[in-house]
């Protein structure tokens, strides 16, 4: 008969085992999605940070950029302040408040950055990989596609 501080120590392994398993689930991967028409196939965290920081304005083939981002809370603009362009919230609104131009089209869900996406011929965002659609291209960051274990751009998803 097993000893109750063995019974204990068996319980505890099974409560991490089960803490992990939930903890990796609620790991998701932000895609970079632009419009099927976009000829590019990969970005860099540098060239996503000019791009959400207006400091890019055109793609390549001099088609202007337009950047959609999720409301503030949304996971999605969590990854873009934390991961791209190193900025708290207030920080961001600030500096989008002083800078001239044209400043991201901000959305409330997935579904609209999708839809804007697929409409705008220079549309860029980032989106759950859980919501994504034919509509839009996926693209490479730092040459990984989501799902691959070097992805740059994941997100707790713990909301």
């Amino acid at each position: 008969m097993l000893s109750l501080r063995k019974l204990v120590m068996i319980g505890a392994v099974l409560v991490i085992a089960l803490m992990s398993t939930l903890l990796s689930a609620r790991e998701t991967s932000i895609a970079v999605v632009v419009n099927p028409g976009n000829s590019i196939r990969s970005i860099s965290l540098a060239e996503l940070r000019n791009i959400f920081l207006g400091t890019q304005q055109f793609w390549k083939d001099g088609t202007q950029i337009v950047p959609i981002v999720r409301a503030p809370s949304a996971r999605e603009r969590d990854v873009l302040l934390r991961r791209i362009v190193h900025m708290s919230e207030l920080q961001f609104q600030h500096y989008w408040s002083k800078k001239p131009g044209r400043a991201p089209i901000v959305v409330v869900s997935n579904g609209m950055q999708v839809a804007t996406v697929s409409k705008e011929a220079g549309g860029i965002a980032l989106v759950s990989t859980g919501d994504l659609h034919a509509d839009v291209k996926v693209l490479r960051v730092g040459g990984y596609l989501p799902g691959a274990g070097a992805y740059p751009l994941r997100s707790s998803a713990a909301r």
